[in-house]
């Protein structure tokens, strides 16, 4: 997780080098860099006005098995998932980059968790579940979240890394029947502005990342 936080730090620092000198405007590609830039600020201005609210409760462990992939942002890429699948053999680590869920989808629907949904839970993700939904119900500011689905539409790659690799050889170990560290939003009403600022963003890490060349892809911590 060190490194993890480690390039991030270099990509702001490096970014903000830019504003000691002009831009060069003939050059297109460090010209769309920095009006990008821009975007991310204001992207992230609107992530943040759309957390749950109040906010201090927006940042919740949620069940893995609560969490059904939306890869809007970015298609799902199986060597991506691959690769991660790998980085999880040792399990979960607290404090990894949180995931951004909603109870809505693009669409504005919620997903109940129903009889079918469950069908696919072994009993530990049954208890698991129940542990979760108790806790919300003890909670009158999210109290409205017990019984739904979480779409997950930022992290994809590293739930279903996860899950196949906890449903391929932890079936039966209770200890990996995990909840993972998630950011919740309500964008309902504002899917479509809430959409473009993540597609901003990631396009925004995706440059940067490609441009310093640190030799592998956004899409490990997307």
């Amino acid at each position: 997780m060190c490194s993890n936080t480690a390039i991030f730090f270099k990509v702001d620092v490096l970014v903000a080098s830019d504003d000691a000198r002009p831009l060069d405007e003939s050059n297109s590609d460090e010209a769309e860099l920095l009006i990008r830039r821009g975007q991310k600020e204001d992207s992230n201005a609107v992530i943040h006005r759309v957390r749950l609210k109040p906010l201090h409760k927006s940042r919740l462990s949620i069940p893995l098995c609560r969490l059904r992939c939306l890869p809007l942002v970015r298609p799902i890429n199986d060597v991506d998932v691959s690769r991660l699948e790998n980085e999880f053999v040792m399990g979960y680590r607290d404090g990894d980059r949180a995931l951004y869920v909603s109870i809505y989808n693009n669409l504005d629907d919620v997903l109940h968790v129903s009889d079918d949904i469950q069908s696919f839970w072994n009993t530990f993700w049954q208890e698991v579940n129940e542990e979760f939904d108790t806790m919300l119900q003890n909670d009158s500011d999210l109290a409205h979240l017990v019984g739904k689905m979480f779409y997950v539409w930022e992290g994809n790659h590293r739930v279903t890394a996860w899950w196949r690799h906890i449903q391929k050889y932890h079936s039966l170990d209770k200890d990996w029947h995990i909840s993972v560290d998630c950011i919740v939003v309500d964008q309902e009403n504002f899917t479509a502005v809430f959409l473009n600022a993540m597609n901003d963003i990631n396009w925004y890490v995706l440059i940067i990342i490609s441009s310093f060349q640190f030799g592998f892809t956004v899409s490990q911590y997307v």
